[in-house]
């Protein structure tokens, strides 16, 4: 029926007969002595079943599966629990009518509670969280808190409520009852920081039972003393066994296969980039706050939700906040990959320069704004003069050396404004725009000068030359590619000219 097992025979029959148990307590059949004998029975029955289970699911776990160790201990702390529920019951058989039986608050099962806790937190806390980013860290951290806060308020809530409500050896007492709230604490603490690392080594049913089981106990202990004296005690033993069962479930399901996902760390990042659990302790403390001010007005206990709610949206503020650094942060690094992304796509990664395609895009611009202005656009192709026998002679480092002082002549022949790209291997173009009538012949002939003069390459002087081919775009007559065709007729007609010169082609009249 789900993933707890409930299909199973033996989870079914405890399914039923834990149902048949809460209904008769909350009916308020059979009596007390009945209610909190057969509780606490079920209880101790429970603790034992779910330690043997966890147990055993240990034993058929990889020895290196991080899950195994979590589930040993959490054997132990079964085993621990179970004890102190076998004494409570033995404590309710002697005097059913106490207020201890009738809320689990005896002095062993409160010293097993503390005990088991302690033990389980202290293992769950050896797990190591997954590295993070510093802002990552900061938010996991707040969110962590904010949890703890809740847990906190509502914990020193229920401990003033019983405080209040039971005078008696005040020691005593305090220790009673604030067993519960600390633990729950404790539990949500541990969990909590696993829960939401991403990387617990449980499945959800235990990320979330447990705080819940905690939870309860905390509230049966702060709230047990005022429901045993108002007759209502069925509450706390029917809520008791119900948590008690649900993790019984758990171990059962860890136990068998069939019922939850496979071995290994829970990735919960892989779910959600968030966590809900702060969100959602911070609305139970708004609305325990609410129900507080309704029924018992601005008290001492109201006060105390108050603050925590207080506090834990000031976290939950901070946390938000620190979100938005971090977002603007990954916003900039988009902005600075993307801009990176761009300048790999469009510039030659050898020279720097502009390539082929960020060339055309710039070229075919150009066209298009002549053809509405009239404006002057002139492409000048150059490409080097018995560059090959340098680079066989002297290797291709020693090209690539001539390349780039290539591009830093030509960068130097034109003005800031023009566009300079290498189109692949030893050519090279330049687009001129707004240049005066004879600016083109200029900067070919200076571009010719500039090349023709001999370039350092392993102590030796070479020298290479550049044959340029120019084109003049003409109204109405030249789109980018006819226009980058002319100027390439015209660089090999230079080329078969003589070389180390430029040639326009179909030069208009200036």
């Amino acid at each position: 029926m789900n993933r707890l097992g409930v299909r199973d025979p033996f989870l079914a029959c405890v399914a039923v007969a834990a149902t048949a148990l809460v209904g008769m307590y909350l009916l308020d059949l059979g009596g007390l002595t009945f209610q909190v004998i057969s509780a606490w029975l079920s209880i101790a029955l429970c603790a034992s079943t779910m330690a043997f289970y966890a147990y055993r699911a240990s034993r058929i776990m990889d020895r290196a599966d991080p899950q195994r160790r979590f589930w040993i201990t959490f054997a132990i702390c079964g085993v621990v629990w179970a004890i102190g529920e076998w004494a409570q019951l033995y404590g309710s058989v002697i005097d059913p009518h106490s207020i201890a039986s009738q809320t689990g608050t005896g002095i062993v099962r409160t010293i097993a509670l503390g005990v088991g806790c302690l033990v389980l937190s202290a293992v769950v806390l050896t797990y190591p969280i997954p590295h993070r980013s510093a802002r990552e860290r900061l938010c996991y951290w707040l969110d962590l808190a904010t949890l703890i806060m809740a847990a906190a308020a509502i914990g020193l809530f229920g401990t003033v409520s019983g405080i209040q409500l039971d005078q008696g050896d005040l020691v005593r007492e305090l220790s009673v009852v604030a067993a519960g709230p600390l633990a729950a604490m404790l539990i949500a603490f541990a969990l909590g920081r696993l829960f939401m690392s991403g990387a617990s080594p449980f499945n959800w049913h235990v990320g979330v039972v447990s705080p819940i089981a905690a939870a309860v106990e905390g509230a049966s202990r702060a709230l047990g003393p005022v429901l045993a004296r108002t007759d209502r005690a069925s509450w706390i033993l029917a809520s008791t066994l119900i948590v008690h069962v649900l993790l019984l479930m758990v171990a059962f399901a860890q136990y068998n296969k069939r019922y939850v996902s496979g071995p290994g760390m829970r990735r919960a990042a892989r779910e959600r980039p968030y966590s809900l659990l702060p969100y959602v302790a911070i609305a139970a403390t708004y609305g325990l706050l609410t129900v507080t001010l309704a029924v018992n007005g601005l008290d001492l206990r109201a006060w105390v939700v108050l603050v925590g709610a207080l506090a834990s949206t000031g976290l939950v503020v901070a946390r938000q906040l620190a979100a938005f650094a971090d977002n603007a942060q990954l916003l900039k690094e988009r902005d600075a990959l993307a801009t990176r992304l761009h300048e790999m796509a469009f510039t030659d990664s050898l020279t720097g320069l502009a390539n082929r395609a960020l060339f055309l895009d710039r070229l075919g611009e150009a066209v298009l704004r002549s053809r509405q202005d009239g404006s002057r656009v002139s492409v000048l192709l150059v490409d080097l003069d018995d560059f090959k026998p340098v680079n066989d002679r002297f290797g291709h480092a020693a090209g690539d050396a001539i390349l780039i002082e290539v591009a830093a002549r030509l960068r130097g022949c034109v003005r800031s404004t023009d566009v300079v790209a290498r189109l692949g291997g030893d050519e090279f173009a330049v687009l001129l725009e707004q240049a005066p009538p004879d600016g083109y012949t200029t900067t070919a002939e200076r571009i010719v000068q500039a090349i023709s003069a001999p370039f350092r390459v392993a102590g030796n002087d070479v020298r290479v030359g550049a044959s340029v081919g120019v084109a003049v775009v003409r109204a109405d007559a030249d789109d980018a590619s006819s226009l980058l065709q002319r100027a390439d007729e015209a660089m090999y007609t230079a080329k078969l000219g003589g070389k180390g010169m430029f040639q326009v082609a179909n030069a208009p009249a200036v």
